[in-house]
């Protein structure tokens, strides 16, 4: 099997734990789940629906608070039109943004499926949480870059695994089993590169900035 973002060869990753498989691509620093162990999309949804977190959730709201510090709020006032990537059951950060009087369209596979973002472009997608758990991140750059504007934002938010296959054995992250895909901020300049975007910024933990060039 080869690298499903840049075609190169792939190590194995054994996780004995949970008696998953997982490949490494030591080119552009992605690793991902052997499909033979996705769950299945009832399972999926099962695993979503644990989520309670609201508005009223204090450490809820303040992770996104601090997500849009790190991320866009300096270039806040060239953005006015929004997509919410991937909102899950509870879209806090949509309504954090429409707090700061921004136009916000939500979608998400299980719990907003209409397809509001078609035939529109956006000044800024949102994407938080959401990209570990898509099974081809190649496609999903594209469908980015077909819906932000020249000179709008890509801001995602994802746990950034540390390069090392020993320790990523024993990271948490990987544990959630709708968890199938795994970045490094060199992973993203990858993306990038090819879907017409430069990244600008990341924290080197879990968060970055591309903008369309």
């Amino acid at each position: 099997m080869l690298c499903k973002l840049c075609n190169n060869p792939v190590t194995k990753i054994s996780d004995t734990r949970n008696n998953w498989e997982f490949l490494h691509c030591e080119n552009c620093e992605f690793i991902f789940k052997n499909p033979s162990y996705y769950v299945s999309s009832e399972d999926e949804l099962k695993q979503y629906n644990n989520h309670n977190n609201t508005m009223d959730s204090p450490g809820y709201v303040e992770m996104f608070e601090k997500f849009m510090e790190d991320t866009f709020l300096e270039y806040i006032e060239s953005i006015k039109n929004v997509l919410e990537f991937g909102s899950g059951p509870g879209p806090v950060l949509s309504e954090l943004l429409k707090q700061r009087a921004l136009n916000v369209d939500i979608y998400d596979k299980y719990f907003s499926p209409q397809k509001v973002y078609e035939g529109k472009e956006y000044d800024l997608i949102t994407s938080t949480e959401v990209i570990e758990h898509i099974e081809n991140p190649k496609e999903i750059f594209k469908f980015f870059a077909s819906h932000i504007k020249s000179g709008g934002y890509l801001a995602l938010m994802t746990q950034f695994h540390t390069n090392v296959p020993d320790e990523f054995k024993k990271w948490w992250y990987k544990n959630d089993p709708t968890h199938i895909c795994f970045f490094r901020p060199y992973t993203f300049e990858v993306l990038a590169r090819e879907n017409g975007f430069k990244v600008l910024k990341h924290d080197s933990k879990k968060s970055v900035l591309l903008k369309k060039v």
